[in-house]
């Protein structure tokens, strides 16, 4: 129970700009940085309350940077009372996506040497800024490379664990992105933290799309707007705040109204409000179909900053239709549209990251400051039937074609360490259509070989069609003079030495079934919490994955965990996949899945 006298709920509390604590920085460079804390007391009790505040900053390593004790104050019976407090930091090191070092700032409430209160934050010290030439960050200009994420799960909906939320933000940085939009509503603080962890740059946005409604509407649109900033202000990743209601038609008096209750909630520091209308907030941010062939938005030039907050989907889907999400010209046929299920085959996963390279090759014309794909993970919609399937990740975040060329965009480190934008080559092609021919290779190397059978087809450098010169690392594109079974082999060079290589290789029949789990980061955790993707992969003799199989696949599981899913389930593109959700006892987990006519995959997981 708390005391009488403590740090108040930053949402309970309901202060503009108060509420627990807030955190700012001014004058961020290498050399220094000073650090500014308000920290907001309540005072349940009747009568009147003195207290001092006391700051401990602490590096990753628990080492201490910085202290500071406030002198004491009076908090009044039944009142808050808020504490500023400065902090200089020498020598700090800045959060980015390279680097996201994090900080612990220690808040402890005093009393006449009795500790009344304590709470940790993490906290990420870094500047940036938007202006109508792009984003910097701690003085560089950087290219905020995004997708939009939504967190739901298949089966369980939003009812994730705090790790599945982890594994989510370490497969948007897997993928290559420095960036990602909250599409619509709170996500969980715990992907937040995992943003903060990861060195994601993060778009919170209030719940809203598509309707915009009456007063008493837009007065909990505007709550909304406050606890957003209360609940996300001292994440680090968070650079943006969209108190926008997405693609609604809302009032100017509105967006006056939403703008200003995200600088009155942060009235320091470095605050940006965006919003799909080119109106009123800080940074607009249209989707790429808000605007028109050609050129989209590569001519904006009104002097506001501009992000392109959604692309690759609709533009594909049905290009003059707007906002009309039923009734449409100009439909393309399902081959040439971004909505493309695993299952459809490797032509049409092609065409899939053709289309999200082309329209990311033409974002970069224009002075935006990033973009965001639509979207990461395929995901259910609730108001249709079918899965939206424009993922660059099918529902069970098993990866698409289109994720590794993203991936080829970051990169390359060549640390020995590193865990994110290492060198990498993939070839788009399962090596099992023997109509298709072409081989299209994505990869961060300088070059790429492609082999088949062991034979030298080509070592080139990479495309320089009109869908790649705005490209980091452009795809390679290599024509097969004819298709013959066996394995193709793309090696990535960086000058003369072989950095990456990847093998498809013609799959014979199916022999069994490979176990694996999705760990992404982060471990089981046990105590009845956790769930993970379990796969079983139909593979040939020597293991080479049959993507052309679907035979329907059955779980079981022993130990302290539960199946949750379709049981059995069909394979889609070779891979049949369930949830797996942990009991309360640590212990080993045995998972096994059956077929007709393959041996059985077994996987044990302590």
């Amino acid at each position: 129970m708390k005391n009488p006298v403590h740090i108040s709920d930053p949402l309970a509390a309901n202060r503009v700009a108060g509420g627990g604590i807030r955190v700012h920085y001014e004058d961020v460079s290498e050399a220094s940085a000073t650090m500014v804390v308000h920290t907001d007391i309540y005072n349940m009790s009747s009568r009147d309350e003195k207290v001092s505040v006391h700051l401990s900053l602490e590096d990753k390593e628990g080492n201490q940077k910085q202290t500071s004790v406030s002198e004491q104050v009076v908090v009044q019976g039944a009142g808050y009372q808020q504490v500023r407090q400065v902090m200089k930091i020498e020598n700090p090191s800045l959060w980015s996506p390279d680097s996201p070092t994090l900080y612990t700032l220690n808040v402890k409430l005093d009393q006449a040497g009795k500790t009344l209160d304590q709470t940790s934050i993490k906290a990420g010290i870094r500047t940036f800024r938007f202006t109508a030439e792009g984003f910097e960050l701690n003085g560089k200009k950087l290219w905020l490379r995004g997708t939009n994420r939504h967190q739901e799960y298949p089966y369980i909906g939003y009812a994730l664990s705090d790790e599945a939320q982890y594994r989510d933000a370490w497969k948007i940085k897997q993928a290559g992105f420095n960036f990602v939009r909250l599409s619509h509503y709170p996500h969980s603080l715990a992907f937040v933290e995992a943003c903060d962890e990861l060195g994601l740059m993060a778009m919170d946005a209030i719940p809203g799309w598509q309707f915009f409604g009456d007063s008493v509407f837009q007065e909990r649109s505007i709550m909304d707007v406050r606890n957003m900033v209360r609940r996300s202000r001292n994440h680090p990743s968070v650079i943006l705040w969209e108190a926008s209601l997405n693609e609604s038609g809302m009032t100017e008096d509105f967006i006056d109204r939403a703008h200003g209750a995200v600088h009155e909630e942060f009235p320091e520091g470095d605050v940006y409000t965006c919003g799909w209308m080119d109106y009123g907030y800080d940074v607009f941010i249209p989707a790429r179909q808000h605007g028109q062939p050609p050129h989209y938005w590569n001519n904006y030039n009104t002097g506001k900053p501009i992000l392109i907050a959604e692309y690759g989907d609709w533009e594909y889907y049905a290009q003059n239709a707007g906002f009309n999400q039923t009734e449409f010209s100009d439909l393309k046929t399902e081959e040439r549209n971004s909505r493309q299920l695993r299952g459809f085959g490797p032509v049409r996963l092609a065409q899939q990251a053709l289309n999200y390279q082309e329209a990311h090759n033409s974002n970069l014309n224009g002075k935006a400051a990033g973009d965001a794909n639509w979207l990461m993970f395929d995901y259910n919609r609730g108001y249709a039937p079918d899965l939206e399937a424009s993922g660059i990740s099918d529902i069970f975040r098993i990866p698409k074609f289109a994720y590794y060329f993203y991936q080829s965009q970051a990169g390359p480190n060549l640390a020995p360490d590193a865990e994110f934008g290492k060198p990498m080559v993939f070839i788009a092609n399962y090596w099992d259509t023997p109509e298709w021919t072409d081989v299209k290779v994505y990869s961060n190397g300088e070059e790429v070989e492609l082999l088949l059978n062991g034979q030298i087809i080509a070592r080139q450098k990479p495309d320089n069609d009109r869908y790649s010169t705005n490209l980091v690392h452009p795809p390679f594109t290599f024509r097969v003079p004819r298709f013959e079974p066996g394995t193709l082999k793309a090696r990535a060079y960086i000058g003369d030495q072989v950095v990456a290589e990847n093998t498809h290789t013609t799959p014979g029949k199916a022999a069994r079934l490979e176990l694996t789990w999705d760990r992404s980061g982060r471990d089981l955790a046990s105590g009845g919490r956790d769930v993970i993707f379990v796969y079983a992969t139909v593979v040939d003799e020597a293991g080479n994955p049959v993507h052309s199989d679907n035979r329907p696949v059955a779980f079981a599981v022993e130990g302290d965990a539960e199946l949750i899913g379709h049981n059995p389930i069909e394979a889609e593109a070779g891979i049949a996949t369930i949830l797996l959700k942990t009991g309360n006892t640590p212990g080993s987990i045995k998972i096994t899945a059956r077929a007709v006519e393959v041996q059985d995959g077994i996987l044990k997981i302590e």
